[in-house]
């Protein structure tokens, strides 16, 4: 374990303790260089000895007080005392829960009184910035048979990272398709129009926000902790997604995404170099990953929380094969600009809207082709003429409208078919 030395050689006591803790970031394995620990000018009046402050990523983790006690220890030392207050961000990354304050009472020789018990301030560092223990090392890699080297200690989620791929996350993807479908209820095709963008909602803004966290969550309950699911959500919120099918004209995605059939569906092509990635499905009770997920809970019941890098890699585009019947591709734009905030009824979503030139939508790689109206628009009505003369003002004549030629069928013929369909498996 890394000690923790304080030498004085003359140096004022801040500067001994500035060099005691980054020493100890030095040994941080991921992200070393987010971590930082600084003085603080202006504390250094007695019976202040300085104040520094420990950040990751700009943002701050703690600070920590010293400052001088009037009297003397029983041998003879001069007692110093010092504090880590924690922090709490508004991005839920925390080391503790919101409302708690972590106190170290320390002394010239690094002791400290820390959280009811006497230890040394390296046992309770390893508490709020956990570094690699050789021994907890070895223990996963005899339990998920990974070499040691493989194995790093992730000191901002105080959990150990398997950084080699898992086989069964090494999905081949079918080759591309040349056109992609977006089931849309009449409203938003109608904003649509209206405003001549194309929206993508911020990927913690969709109906289902488990989705994000659904293969990490299935592993290695990694947010579990409601707090940690929060810090997840804001780290995504400017990945914005549009999801796609390559299902056209289809009762089912009429039914649960083109508003029961009354909605359109829109074509589109790929420009640009553009790519969309396939969404992959896991039945959880077939599924190999669960020889992971058993090794996994059994480490965090002993104290030894993992995550795997693969998970990473996939966690947004990894579903319940539940929802197999979609057919879902996925584009994912990881935007740099300022996004907007609205209410969807009683959800809040961020979004930004995409300008259409011409039926191109140039910034996202995206190229409108045709429009196929839904099967149950009003007959008669004047929702065709006129959905038809709108989109050929603001796409061009070349995008070709069609009515749907889906049958929509009635709930229960179509259980019976679900159901025929489940037992015919």
């Amino acid at each position: 374990m890394l000690s923790f030395e304080l030498k004085y050689d003359g140096k004022p006591d801040i500067e001994v303790w500035e060099e005691g803790f980054k020493k100890w970031l030095s040994a941080i394995e991921i992200d070393r260089e987010k971590f930082k620990v600084k003085i603080v000018s202006g504390f250094d009046r007695l019976p202040n000895l300085g104040k520094m402050v420990a950040t990751y990523d700009g943002k701050l983790l703690f600070d920590i007080h010293l400052y001088r006690k009037y009297g003397r220890s029983e041998n003879g030392h001069r007692t110093i005392c010092g504090m880590f207050t924690v922090s709490i961000q508004d991005e839920g990354k925390m080391l503790m829960k919101p409302g708690e304050k972590l106190q170290l009472n320390i002394d010239d020789k690094g002791r400290v009184n820390y959280m009811g018990k006497q230890t040394h301030i390296v046992e309770a560092l390893m508490d709020v910035l956990p570094l690699r223990d050789e021994k907890v090392v070895k223990k996963i890699a005899n339990a998920l048979g990974v070499a040691p080297e493989h194995i790093k200690m992730d000191t901002y989620q105080k959990r150990y990272v398997i950084d080699t791929p898992i086989p069964e996350l090494d999905w081949k993807a079918d080759p591309m398709p040349s056109s992609f479908y977006k089931y849309v209820p009449l409203n938003v095709f109608h904003l649509m129009l209206l405003n001549g963008t194309f929206r993508m909602n911020s990927i913690i803004s969709q109906s289902d926000t488990q989705e994000s966290f659904y293969i990490g969550d299935f592993v290695c309950s990694d947010y579990e902790d409601e707090f940690k699911r929060f810090a997840g959500v804001i780290s995504e919120q400017n990945t914005l997604i549009s999801s796609f099918t390559t299902e056209y004209d289809s009762e089912y995605m009429w039914r649960e995404y083109g508003d029961n059939g009354q909605g359109v569906c829109l074509c589109f092509n790929l420009i640009g170099g553009q790519t969309l990635k396939q969404m992959q499905y896991i039945n959880e009770e077939t599924t190999t990953l669960w020889k992971y997920k058993k090794v996994v809970d059994q480490l965090k019941k002993e104290g030894v929380h993992v995550h795997f890098s693969a998970i990473d890699d996939w966690h947004r585009f990894v579903k319940n094969d539940k929802y197999d019947d979609e057919k879902e591709w996925r584009l994912l734009i990881d935007y740099k600009g300022d996004i907007k905030y609205d209410l969807y009824g009683n959800r809040c979503v961020s979004y930004k809207d995409f300008k259409f030139k011409g039926r191109d939508l140039p910034e996202i790689g995206l190229q409108l082709e045709s429009i196929v109206i839904g099967p149950n628009q009003p007959k008669g009505a004047s929702n065709f003429p006129l959905l038809t003369q709108r989109a050929h003002k603001l796409f061009g004549d070349e995008v070709v409208v069609n009515r749907s030629q889906c049958v929509m069928r009635p709930f229960l013929l179509r259980a019976i078919s679900i159901i025929g369909q489940m037992l015919s498996k």
